[in-house]
């Protein structure tokens, strides 16, 4: 009979807890805010947290599974600040259950180690963040049998954070059952991965994101849309050309959104306030200053070198075509990420955020990537979209002369070749689909000294 009773309140213990779980998802607390731009940059909200791992289970991974990442999270390049608990780029907000999210930050700051002292860079592309094995980090620990609730709360006791009655209750009865679930639709959306070449650090594909979402399986093909991150700063002046990196799209609003539902916040709660403080902070926020000396007189000559051999055309801030798009044909840099941008893709972006009032309308196929500013080029390495080359000096180079394969996720600055100095990272292989190195041979005929002037100029850029 005791028996009997205790399963009938257990019973309804777990169905309260699912209501009140259930009560809690469709009611989310206030997003986190920060009054300080900066500081909202690193840590606010953008809705993301909804499709997000439970904060109370993502805390206690790297003590559960100390083998799988033994430097913890920073081990896939994420950044912590002294006296903050999670790393920029990292929000937390309740939606059932305290849950963890991306937001800008994530994928556009940095660090550089440069004269010995590292340089926080903020709105420059995350070239040490390994989106993808941070990812499948969590497939995996959430696929593992040794995650459980009882596990956890074990690590949360031994860490000296123990968790409440109520969070604990959730985590028994509600939440670990969800989480299996939600793991195993993760992994089915992502099981295109698995059939294209490593994305590595400071590179994703969002393309084939939102072609899973789509139903159009990319599982079932080979088409590769992989890209670095690219910066965000000094937005104001980039108003007028186009947004990513083949210029697809005109409107900034379009491409902020896009980018806050693929990192995994959902129509419904997308956060345009935030987004929008963040889009405003952008838009004037600079480029970083080169942290190091620079030769002023060679630069000089640089500078000269720079506009006499046609550089300025397509990346001075007057330029006659920055901004806008220049053909494949006539770059020849890899062309698959081109390719997979097509009018079917634009006719399904044309249907994401239908019923809202920013409904997508700006998307369009173009025929090649975009001339960019050089702002901060210093800062933006490895180069070309794919980010296949390590260094400005090697951009210069013949591409039959340029690394077949290098390392790449560090953070330690080159000051000579203007880049980074990579020994033990991910190995960036170019003969392998959308990793090509060719094209843009541009500069590659001047002198030795030239190039030095050349590089010494773009520092100061």
């Amino acid at each position: 009979m005791t028996r009997i009773v205790l399963f009938i309140a257990f019973g309804l213990l777990a169905a309260a807890l699912s209501l009140e779980y259930k009560r809690l998802s469709l009611k989310p607390w206030p997003p986190e805010s920060f009054d300080d731009q900066e500081m909202h940059f690193k840590y606010g909200s953008i809705g993301a947290e909804v499709n997000g791992f439970p904060y109370l289970i993502w805390r206690e991974l790297p003590s559960i599974f100390p083998e799988k990442i033994p430097r913890g999270y920073s081990g896939f390049g994420l950044i912590s600040e002294p006296d903050r608990e999670l790393p920029i780029g990292i929000s937390v907000r309740r939606y059932g259950v305290l849950r963890v999210g991306f937001n800008c930050a994530t994928c556009h700051t940095s660090v550089i180690d440069a004269g010995n002292k590292p340089h926080l860079v903020l709105g420059g592309p995350a070239e040490q963040l390994d989106l993808q094995g941070y990812i499948r980090f969590l497939i995996a620990a959430g696929s593992d049998p040794r995650l459980t609730a009882g596990a956890v709360i074990e690590s949360a006791e031994k860490n000296q954070r123990p968790i409440g009655f109520f969070d604990k209750a959730l985590l028994q009865f509600v939440v670990f059952g969800k989480l299996k679930e939600e793991i195993a639709s993760l992994k089915t959306s992502l099981a295109w991965m698995e059939r294209r070449p490593g994305h590595g650090p400071g590179r994703t594909d969002a393309g084939n994101f939102w072609r899973s979402r789509w139903g159009l399986n990319p599982e079932l093909d080979d088409a590769v849309g992989t890209v670095d991150f690219p910066s965000v700063w000094n937005q104001r002046p980039r108003l007028v050309g186009t947004f990513h990196w083949d210029g697809n799209n005109s409107s900034l609003d379009e491409r902020n959104i896009s980018a806050a539902l693929a990192g995994g916040t959902a129509d419904w709660l997308l956060d345009r306030h935030s987004i929008g403080r963040v889009s405003a902070w952008l838009l004037d926020h600079k480029a970083p200053a080169f942290p190091l000396s620079v030769d002023a007189a060679r630069a000089a000559v640089g500078k000269a070198v720079y506009e006499r051999s046609g550089c300025a055309t397509c990346h001075a801030p007057d330029g006659r075509d920055v901004g806008k798009v220049s053909p494949v044909q006539v770059l020849r840099t890899d062309s698959e990420r081109n390719t997979l941008f097509s009018e079917t893709m634009v006719a399904n972006f044309d249907k994401v955020g239908k019923g809202y009032s920013w409904q997508f309308s700006h998307y369009r196929t173009t025929a090649g990537y975009v001339n960019m500013p050089l702002d901060g080029i210093w800062a933006r390495g490895p180069y070309l979209h794919n980010g296949s080359i390590p260094t400005l000096r090697d951009l210069l180079a013949p591409a039959s002369e340029r690394p077949k394969s290098f390392r790449r996720g560090c953070t330690t600055f080159d000051p000579i070749d203007v880049g980074f100095k990579c020994e033990t990272g991910f190995k960036f292989d170019t003969t392998l689909r959308g990793n090509s190195n060719a094209g843009h041979e541009y500069g590659t005929t001047l002198s030795a000294p030239e190039k030095d002037a050349l590089l010494e100029f773009l520092k100061t850029q």
